[in-house]
């Protein structure tokens, strides 16, 4: 494993990890929390650490891909803190929050997807056989379960909403 890395590099490594471990918090537990709120802030936080040190960070010497990742990136992460600060006086915010927070953590795991082929050297023989086609079917599958869970969160939540109408509904007649 390759982690011949400059203080940037492992300042950059450590944001993603807590990024990743609030991240997958978040997603897995109930929402609305004050618990939910802290590692919240923990994940937008730790984000924007990796994100603004992934501008510093400059494998090829170039500013390329990943750098514009990281600056649509963190205007998802405010996009979705705004969202989440409005959701309580318009709730109909609490969908644009939840959307922005899958993407970035979906580019938090895209990125890992790419790390993970840079640096263990167990691979490294894979990928230059197979090259590009195994990385791009590897962020296929990645893009394919990010796509299952903003699609499938957010019916979730239209369906609640349906579901409190027609009680209220129910309760007024």
């Amino acid at each position: 494993m390759d982690l011949d890395l400059l203080p940037l590099g492992w300042v950059h490594s450590v944001a993603c990890l807590v990024a990743l471990a609030a991240g997958a918090y978040v997603f897995g537990t109930r929402k609305g929390t004050l618990r939910h709120r802290q590692v919240g802030w923990a994940y937008l936080g730790s984000m924007v650490v990796l994100n603004v040190t992934a501008l510093g960070v400059y494998r090829l010497g170039t500013f390329f891909f990943p750098h514009y990742l990281a600056i649509g990136c963190l205007v998802l992460i405010a996009l979705g803190w705004g969202a989440g600060r409005l959701i309580r006086r318009h709730g109909g915010w609490r969908y644009v929050h939840l959307s922005a927070m899958i993407l970035s953590y979906y580019v938090l795991i895209g990125g890992g997807v790419n790390e993970v082929f840079l640096r263990v050297d167990a691979l490294r023989p894979i990928l230059t056989r197979e090259g590009p086609q195994l990385v791009g079917m590897t962020h296929g599958v990645v893009m394919l379960v990010f796509l299952i869970l903003l699609l499938g969160w957010n019916a979730v939540e239209i369906a609640r909403i349906v579901v409190r109408r027609r009680r209220r509904a129910a309760v007024a007649a």
